[in-house]
């Protein structure tokens, strides 16, 4: 990426628009950013980081306060930024949240940040989201990795020297594309836990069916799998020996359960022998008792027939009966109709004479009639008039309303207008009073900047000196503790070696001591031992040796561990003194020789106090610039307030005047249309001046005309029925009195008949015949009873008379004896049954759960097998190794080795040939994973050191090499991401002259491979140095810019 077009307006120090042409470099790709502190340099940085990404290069930056205070009111604050890559052009305009003034009225309106990319074919690609996740895939990188290795922003360069291993890895992932690495370590991680489960599953399985398992009373095999390791082979052949017993116990229970069937069966036969003579006797007793019975009843059955037979007899009488009763009921019924229609006919000769009286009373009421039509005639001919004066009655209240609403409005707005005034004069004077705070802005701006960097310079040199402190107190204390392991080891290795040689010189004689003649000697293999070698006094075991070695091999190990520890400490230290000399320098340039007072006695209490007091001066500085701003904020929201009360002011002074105009002319129409009512009431009546009042009193005279009419017609109509209802109800009367006198006749010749048909029955009279009538019911009854009797008779009879031939030459006897013996024998069989199904049961769930144990352990087996191979791997991959790097890292790692290399052809030249950059390939503690950890070797000492331990000065140039680096390896490699530019702020006034020249040098190679750098920084030499310069000039109404070729 390279920026051909830089355009700013309304953005930091810059009021206007300000145009940045990096094309009129020409072939000059290295130029100088200069300026005095605060004139906008790092703003240049900040527009092309926000322009890219939303947000500035440093971070600390409000990327929506980012408007310019020297700007106008109507200049819109955006961020316009053209750039090549690739050989193709890119245009971003990113424009930050503001406020505008708005196009009509007064007053301001809030607009959100927008972003705008247009890209080498002519799309073009909207929103503050989209855009910049466009930029990110066409960079390759995004803002954080920006920062760190195209643009280093002030204080923040060392961060890609000191990213750790992880901060690393992502940067360079996104870089060099390294995904597919990491994500193939989570496939084989996911596919090792996968079966890690499978197998913890079927585990879990297999246990549930070992639980499973019927011990019975096997104790060895209850043993086997209460076990907490279980032995799965021991408790299969267990399993199988069980289900071999339980086979010829089930077996055995089978015969035994078989023969005693054959006995149940058996007693259950002469069971049933005994029961049925039993059961003969039995029923011939039975027949005799209930043949006796039916005996006794006969004489009851006989007087039933002769009831039977009265009662036939009564039924043809009862006929005739119901016949003269249903005569009686009816004559009754029709004889109390003709009664009630007596009475009614009596009620409708009075109801005639009534409506005869109350016809006439209504055929009187004419003149009444004629009175009010005329009445009615009047008071339609005032219709009109009436609607009229209703009208002006109410138009003059609503202009009286009218005429109150204007006046009340005239008042409310005259005070209104007074109160205005007065404010618009009050925040007059606090404006005027508010501008004379602007002044000071710029000078405590430029205070807090210059305080600020000697609190941390005094921060920093606070923390590496008390470092340094602590590290002088640790070396010390590992040099006391290194005498006494020192002196140890020495007294250890010289007992050692006394030891190891008294038992080499003592080996002859302990082969010797078992040796005869005729044995060979395991050293030469004779068989004959002339001169045997003696044994030595004191001389130790092999056992006790090795054990003395152990002893020794840990006093050296912890001596080489201190040692080691001691010359990296002592590196440290150095180091520190290094950097604590480099703060001094800075500390006396801005404190004075003030510095040197306290330099050995308390430097960290006079630099705790001092940078307290600064600290203080800051915060307190801070505080009058926060007041200064809400001042600056006030005062533009004071400015608004007056231009919009001076308009209302004037807006309400119009519609004052005017409001008192309409005022006077609706006065003058409500005289008008009082004195017009006046002449209308002289015509009509005061009771009927309202449509209202009018309508009802015609409505009631209506009514009244219309009732009158009603109750004559109804009179009429009410005659003409009552009348003909009382004439058809005299009619009605004769014609039922004839009938009741035919109903009288029929009854008394049905009597008769009935008196008749009792004597020839053969009743003594009707209390006789009433006393035999039954119910026809009642005779069915009594008819089946007796038939049931004389059946029952017969049925008895015949049963006794079999009975007593089946038990012939039989006796009773007693049944208790064999069933006593039955019930011993069936408890017997439902114990051998209880047994037998147990031993079934175990044994069926045994057979089924031993097969799936087997089929379980196969199952197991293969997922084991898998795991030796997938696990490995996913482990190995995922840096559980003995280097700690993970599959990503070690690729990785080859990049940041060739990174390393292209950074050390510049760090080499920098700094004489004195440091170069290595990866640490040594293991750190812990189980932390590494493998893109960075170390520095220096050559004056022979020894690597971590690189947070470099001094301000190696640091810069540590880090610039390590950014040219990176970028020298990314454009290496075909359709990686391209960096053509990288931007430097500050940095370079920590290096010595010769080191300032070297990394000049460095710099001005880097112009001749056509990128571009860009550097901000106030040390002299560079300006010397440098032809091209992009200077920023500042000035009361904002900052320029431009270039110097």
């Amino acid at each position: 990426m390279k920026p051909l077009k830089l355009t700013m307006c309304a953005f930091g120090p810059y009021a206007d628009v300000q145009v940045i042409d990096f094309t009129e470099l020409d072939n000059r790709n290295i130029f100088l950013i200069n300026g005095p502190t605060g004139a906008g340099k790092t703003t240049i940085f900040d527009a092309i980081s926000y322009a890219l990404f939303g947000e500035a290069s440093n971070t600390n930056k409000d990327r929506d306060g980012l408007r310019s205070d020297f700007a106008s009111q109507d200049t819109i604050t955006y961020v316009d930024l053209e750039f090549s890559l690739r050989n193709k052009k890119y245009k971003v305009t990113r424009y930050p949240q503001q406020a505008r003034k708005k196009a009509r009225g007064e007053g301001f309106t809030y607009k959100n940040s927008e972003a705008l990319l247009i890209l080498p074919e002519g799309n073009t690609v909207s929103g503050v989201n989209a855009v910049e996740e466009k930029i990110n895939e066409i960079l390759g990188i995004n803002k954080n990795q920006f920062r760190q290795i195209v643009m280093l922003p002030q204080g923040e360069f060392r961060k890609l020297l000191e990213a750790g291993s992880l901060e690393r890895e992502i940067i360079f992932r996104k870089i060099f594309g390294t995904e597919p690495f990491e994500k193939f370590q989570k496939i084989l991680d996911d596919k090792r836990k996968e079966i890690y489960k499978d197998i913890a599953k079927v585990n879990t399985e297999r246990m549930t069916n070992i639980k499973r398992i019927d011990v019975a009373n096997q104790e060895e095999l209850l043993n086997l799998i209460s076990q907490e390791h279980l032995n799965i082979k021991e408790i299969i052949l267990g399993t199988g020996e069980l289900i071999e017993k339980d086979e010829k116990d089930k077996e055995n229970y089978f015969k035994k359960i078989e023969e005693v069937n054959k006995e149940e069966i058996k007693i259950q036969n002469e069971i049933v022998l005994l029961e049925e003579d039993n059961k003969k006797i039995k029923e011939k007793e039975e027949y005799e008792k209930k043949y006796k019975g039916l005996i006794f009843k006969k004489e009851e059955y006989e007087n039933k027939k002769n009831k039977l037979s009265q009662g036939r007899k009564a039924l043809e009488v009862k006929i005739l009966e119901d016949n003269f009763k249903e005569r009686k009921n009816y004559f009754q019924i029709k004889e109390k109709e003709y009664k009630e229609l007596e009475k009614r006919v009596n009620i409708y000769e009075k109801k005639v004479e009534e409506s005869i009286k109350k016809l006439k009373e209504e055929e009187s009421k004419e003149d009444k009639k004629e009175e009010i039509s005329n009445k009615l005639t009047i008071f339609n001919s005032f219709q009109n008039k009436v609607k009229e004066y209703e009208n002006k009655k109410n138009n003059i209240q609503e202009l009286k309303n009218n005429l109150e609403e204007k006046e009340k409005y005239y008042s409310s707005l005259d005070s209104e207008i007074k109160r205005d005034r007065a404010k618009f004069n009050e925040l007059n004077k606090q404006l005027i009073q508010l501008q004379k705070s602007e002044v000071e802005k710029e000078k405590v701006l430029s205070k807090v900047e210059e305080r600020e960097s000697i609190c941390n310079d005094m921060r920093d040199f606070y923390k590496y000196y008390n470092s340094y402190l602590v590290n002088v107190k640790k070396y010390n204390t590992m040099k006391i503790n290194f005498d006494k392991i020192e002196k140890n080891y020495i007294e250890f290795k010289l007992k050692y070696e006394i030891m190891e040689d008294n038992f080499k010189k003592g080996q002859a004689g302990i082969l010797a001591k078992d040796l005869k003649d005729g044995i060979e000697c395991p050293v030469c293999g004779s068989k004959h031992h002339p001169k045997l070698a003696k044994m030595i006094d004191g001389v130790p075991t092999e056992e006790k040796l090795n054990k003395f070695k152990h002893e020794f091999d840990v006093i050296k190990e912890k001596r080489e561990v201190i040692l080691q520890n001691m010359s990296d400490l002592n590196g440290v230290i150095t180091n520190s003194n290094e950097i604590i000399s480099d703060y001094k320098l800075k500390l006396e340039k801005n404190l004075g020789k003030v510095i040197d007072e306290h330099w050995e006695k308390d430097i960290l209490n006079f630099i705790s106090i001092k940078g307290k007091e600064i600290a203080l001066e800051v915060q307190n500085l801070k505080e009058r610039l926060k007041k200064i701003e809400e001042e600056h904020k006030k005062k533009i929201n004071l400015g608004d307030s007056l231009r919009k009360l001076e308009v209302k002011i004037e807006k309400n002074s119009d519609i004052l005047e005017q409001v008192n105009k309409e005022y006077k002319d609706l006065f003058a129409k409500v005289k008008s249309e009082e004195n017009s009512i006046l002449e209308i009431e002289k015509e009509i009546p005061e009771e009927i001046r309202s449509v209202t009042s009018l309508d009802r009193e015609i409505k009631n005279l209506e009514d009244t005309l219309l009732k009158l009419n009603q109750s004559l017609e109804r009179a009429r109509k009410e005659y003409e029925t009552i009348n003909n209802e009382y004439i058809s109800l005299k009619t009605s009367k004769k014609g039922k009195l004839e009938n009741l006198q035919e109903i009288l006749k029929e009854i008394e010749k049905n009597k008769e008949n009935m008196d008749k048909k009792i004597k020839n029955c053969g009743f003594k009279d009707y209390n006789h015949y009433l006393s035999m009538k039954l119910s026809e019911d009642e005779l069915k009854n009594l008819d089946e009873d007796i038939q049931n009797y004389n059946q029952n008779v017969k049925t008895v009879k015949f049963n006794l008379d079999k009975a007593i031939k089946n038990s012939k030459d039989l006796k009773l006897r007693d049944e208790n004896l064999i069933k006593q013996r039955l019930e011993k024998v069936e408890e017997e069989k439902s114990q051998l049954n209880r047994e037998y199904n147990i031993i079934f049961s175990r044994l069926d769930n045994n057979r089924k759960t031993l097969k799936e144990i087997e089929k379980l352990n196969e199952k197991i087996k293969g997922k084991e097998e898998e795991y030796k191979v997938i696990g490995e791997l996913a482990r190995i991959s995922n840096g559980d190794n003995d280097e700690r790097i993970t599959f990503e890292r070690y690729v990785l790692a080859a990049y940041f080795d060739e990174i390393i290399d292209a950074a050390n052809i510049r760090l080499s030249k920098m700094t004489g040939g004195r440091f170069l950059l290595v990866r640490k390939e040594e293991k750190g503690k812990g189980r932390r994973q590494e493998g893109l950890e960075l170390e520095v070797f220096d050559n004056y000492t022979g020894k690597a050191r971590h690189v947070k331990t470099l001094s301000g000065g190696e640091s810069f140039k540590a880090s610039l090499s390590l950014a040219l680096g990176l970028a020298d390896v990314i454009q290496s490699y075909a359709g990686g991401i391209s960096l053509d530019t990288i931007f430097i702020d500050e940095g370079f006034g920590t290096l010595d002259p010769e080191s300032l020249d070297n990394a000049i040098e460095t710099l001005v190679d880097l112009q001749n491979d056509g990128r571009l750098v860009g550097i901000i920084s106030h040390v002299p030499e560079l300006k010397e140095r440098i032809d091209t310069i992009l200077e920023i000039i500042p000035t009361k109404e904002g900052s320029r810019a431009r270039f110097l070729v």
